[in-house]
């Protein structure tokens, strides 16, 4: 027996589920969860201080192809060589066609871009004017970026200058805009100063809809605390977004779990509680329409009976739900349990194909989503 084929048998996988979703979606699924190991010295990635190296990859087969973005973990019983994925799964080998992405302009080094300026998925773009999130869970990939950033010299303290950045990248791609997205993603993260935040969101979305962009304007923020219990306030507020041509509300619920929340969400972010998000959904819902409102939840954090409550409840009163899967970015969040193992993940990714036709969802499938 071969090395390599000796080493993979060490790894074998004993999966019940198997037989619910095609192949390449079970190591999909899987890499996201446990990352792969290397079997190549060809592929080049970075090591940054407390960063965990990652590499993006497209999994492809018939009818099908999702790009991913993946930890290296040698401890991984997902293999790659540059060229396919393999893998033993009840004692059989199993193999998909896989290769590394990279794109020379935002990610030469074949890791991921958390930059200012990014592609993300397939015919979607992100502006992350606030390179920093000023809440920062436990969970969150700005740990990431923040420091990659830093090494690289890129993604100033200085927001404003990161915004004009974001506004000269609007006026000097204006083709790109028109012709290459399907979607314009603005910020991950949050800042404290609200006035100045909803004016950066709004000023860059004018200039989209000025520049001939007229596909989807997706922003993304944690509910400020003036509008939590505002309700006049928070209609006005959202009638603002939508004015300047905001055609989705977003905030992140990432974990419903009252007792999970709690111990991984801080400050005032952590006092929001699930049934805090339905009402607040169901005001953005009657300002910017049914399947104008999205959330973020992570599978894997939680039991995935919440999860799937989660998902369920805010799709029923018209949310757009865009689960992730719960990954480690920096060495710290190792500390956090994936919850379920591979079977039941698939089970989840199963249970939420389920609400997508249920409610006749749109689906967004970026680097790291559930669906």
């Amino acid at each position: 027996m071969q090395t390599q084929e000796k080493r993979g048998m060490g790894f074998n996988m004993q999966l019940a589920n198997t037989d619910k979703v095609r192949l390449e979606e079970v190591f999909r699924l899987g890499v996201l969860r446990d990352g792969v190991q290397l079997t190549t010295t060809d592929i080049k990635f970075p090591i940054f201080g407390q960063v965990i190296p990652r590499i993006e990859i497209i999994i492809s087969g018939p009818d099908f192809l999702k790009k991913v973005t993946v930890r290296i973990n040698q401890e991984s019983g997902f293999m790659f060589n540059g060229e396919s994925l393999e893998a033993w799964i009840n004692g059989q080998h199993h193999e998909v066609a896989c290769s590394q992405f990279i794109d020379p302009e935002r990610a030469p080094t074949g890791m991921y871009n958390f930059g200012t300026l990014r592609e993300n998925g397939i015919r979607s773009f992100v502006f992350d004017y606030h390179t920093y999130c000023a809440y920062s869970c436990d969970f969150c990939f700005k740990e990431n970026e923040w420091e990659v950033l830093s090494l690289q010299g890129g993604g100033s303290t200085n927001y404003k200058a990161n915004f004009e950045q974001c506004m000269n990248y609007v006026h000097s791609h204006e083709e790109d805009f028109r012709t290459k997205y399907d979607i314009v993603w603005l910020c991950t993260g949050s800042i404290t100063n609200e006035n100045t935040e909803l004016e950066r969101h709004c000023t860059i979305s004018k200039a989209l809809r000025d520049v001939g962009y007229n596909e989807g304007i997706y922003v993304s923020q944690v509910v400020p605390p003036s509008i939590r219990n505002d309700r006049e306030k928070r209609i006005d507020f959202l009638h603002q977004l939508k004015d300047s041509g905001i055609s989705r509300f977003n905030s992140g619920v990432e974990i419903v779990n009252s007792d999970y929340r709690k111990q991984y969400i801080h400050g005032f972010k952590s006092t929001y509680t699930f049934d805090d998000y339905v009402n607040i959904f169901e005001d953005a819902i009657s300002v910017f329409g049914r399947q104008g409102v999205g959330s973020c939840l992570l599978a894997g954090i939680e039991p995935s009976n919440e999860t799937l409550f989660g998902l369920d409840t805010i799709a029923e009163i018209g949310v757009v739900p865009s689960p992730t899967v719960l990954t480690p970015f920096v060495v710290k969040q190792k500390d956090i349990p994936f919850v379920y193992d591979l079977d039941e993940l698939i089970d989840v990714h199963v249970g939420f194909n389920e609400i997508i036709r249920k409610y006749d969802l749109p689906v967004f499938s970026g680097v790291f989503s559930l669906a």
